[in-house]
């Protein structure tokens, strides 16, 4: 998601006010939706049980023919079922199935309460089936239901309502009236609903906002200014993680040869222009997520490689010394060369070494390719013949 979805992308959507977001922003609030409902889907459906079954006294007293029949119905299809549901959002289901499986508890409550209704005549019948009303509402208003869900579920609930009272043998004036009632009320409860979706969407794009701003404040304060390179702290932490995890490690010190004299002629723009091509190249020699290139300060950089051994450090080194030496940036101080050029030193180890000493070992080869004539790779190593391989030499 981080790649997909800006800062400055979020921003925009606040200020427009949208209500259908990207599809990468609509699928991470989605994923957050989700966890949401899996760590609530106990207190939404034990609330929607309670409201369900607190209105089963009400069959004893309107309804006694049935009563017993509308308490087995409770307790041993409609609640059961719903407890059902709740264990399924806590097992974050996909969008559709989750939804569906919210729907689906109105709509049970739903065919109960026509089905008592159906088997019941006269005045205390009619007043019955209004409970079908309070569900409906109670469920667009509570159940969390996406928008769209939520239409579709009322939209099986009147089907089922309108499908049951309308044939039965009410008066008209009680079908008019209810039809009236359970219109009006469905309109109402879904139009409760859109602003509380909306404010759902404006509140994840708000805690985006903030966690977006935390990274970009974190990356900046990881980050080398002049290269864009990760700085000291961001290696303190990344060799913390990698010595944690465990295995074989390579670090590679590379220091620019006469960067003083560098500077001294062509001034410290210049040197900074050198700094960040130099780093261009680093960067490029990286493998993938797990490598690391970092500006340890001034001239000096270093490449920590997770997973490296040293026949493959050599490589990325001699690889690294190529580039530079392949820029061509002109150094007529340079006592190497007439183009700037790096030393780079090799040291590859097992984290169960401390990280100190890895280093340590990285800037000692540093220093004798320095002192054996600098624009080199330390340990040396060359080509085997044939294999398209490099191993140190002697």
């Amino acid at each position: 998601m981080a790649g997909a979805v800006t800062l400055n992308g979020i921003d925009g959507l606040i200020k427009s006010r949208a209500v259908r977001l990207p599809p990468a922003v609509e699928a991470a609030y989605e994923a957050d939706r989700a966890a949401f409902l899996a760590m609530a889907a106990r207190v939404i459906v034990l609330r929607l049980i309670i409201t369900y079954n607190v209105l089963l006294p009400i069959d004893f007293w309107v309804l006694p023919k049935t009563a017993w029949l509308s308490v087995a119905l409770h307790f041993l299809v409609v609640t059961p079922c719903m407890v059902l549901c709740g264990l399924m959002l806590r097992r974050k289901p996909g969008r559709w199935v989750r939804d569906s499986v919210l729907a689906m508890m109105p709509v049970l409550m739903t065919l109960q309460v026509m089905l008592i209704f159906r088997l019941n005549s006269g005045e205390n019948a009619w007043a019955y089936q209004y409970l079908v009303i309070l569900v409906m509402m109670s469920a667009n208003i509570n159940l969390q239901l996406d928008l769209r869900f939520a239409l579709v579920a009322s939209a099986v609930t009147a089907v089922i309502y309108f499908g049951t009272v309308l044939p039965s043998g009410c008066p008209q004036a009680v079908k008019i009236i209810a039809a009236a009632i359970f219109t009006t009320g469905a309109y109402f409860s879904l139009q409760a609903r859109q602003p509380i979706e909306y404010g759902q969407r404006r509140l994840f794009l708000r805690k985006l906002q903030e966690q977006l701003r935390r990274e970009e404040a974190e990356d900046v304060a990881s980050r080398d200014a002049l290269t864009g390179l990760s700085n000291r702290r961001h290696f303190d932490e990344r060799t913390a993680a990698v010595w944690a995890a465990g295995g074989p490690v390579a670090i590679i010190m590379i220091d620019i040869d006469h960067f003083k004299l560098f500077n001294d002629r062509y001034g410290h723009p210049a040197g900074d222009h050198c700094i960040k091509r130099v780093a261009g190249v680093l960067s490029a020699v990286l493998r993938g997520q797990d490598d690391l290139a970092v500006r340890f300060g001034g001239e000096e950089f270093v490449l920590l490689l997770p997973g490296t051994d040293m026949e493959t450090a050599l490589q990325i080194a001699e690889r690294a010394r190529r580039a530079i030496e392949g820029l061509a940036i002109l150094h007529e101080a340079s006592l190497t060369g007439r183009v700037v050029t790096a030393s780079l030193g090799v040291a590859a180890g097992r984290t169960s070494e401390p990280v100190q000493a890895l280093l340590a070992a990285a800037d000692a080869a540093l220093y004798e390719a320095k002192r054996g004539g600098r624009n080199r790779v330390f340990p040396p190593f060359m080509a085997v013949e044939g294999k398209g391989k490099w191993r140190a030499a002697g």
